[in-house]
């Protein structure tokens, strides 16, 4: 099983959230998302995402700042977990790499997000409701 982190950085005041133009993998491909990558081995999931934050905005970040609030699990082929900080650092996040880094106001999102977006930004900010158990999914195809 491949194991992901997702990391959505949010301003203090929940207004914009930090987004990257995918290249790949190539389902994704010019579509949006947010940071992450895969864990690499001997990695926590705070670790892995403080890394692949950094590699891909420039922003430094503490594994105490991450909050893993989401884990999807795809049985016997991937596990993604989203995680989530709210800091005022979004206003530094810059390109790095190939894959181009912006700002996005969060009631704003690009048209062509990755579809989970549209749902997994709104729930990550419902104050309200509480996760705490993995959600499995399967294929339908």
């Amino acid at each position: 099983m491949i194991n992901y982190v997702t990391g959505f950085m949010f301003s203090e005041d929940k207004q914009y959230v930090v987004l990257i133009r995918k290249r790949t993998p190539s389902w994704q491909n010019n579509k949006v998302n947010a940071p992450g990558g895969k864990i690499e081995k001997g990695e926590s999931i705070e670790q892995a995402i403080v890394r692949e934050f950094h590699e891909e905005t420039g922003v430094e970040t503490r594994q105490a700042d991450w909050k893993t609030v989401i884990t999807l699990t795809r049985p016997k082929l991937k596990k993604i977990y989203f995680l989530c900080c709210f800091s005022d650092q979004v206003y530094l996040a810059k390109s790095m790499e190939k894959e181009e880094i912006f700002l996005s106001k969060v009631a704003e999102l690009p048209d062509n997000v990755v579809p989970n977006l549209r749902w997994l930004i709104p729930l990550i900010l419902e104050e309200h409701v509480f996760i705490n158990i993995p959600i499995d999914y399967v294929s339908v195809k």
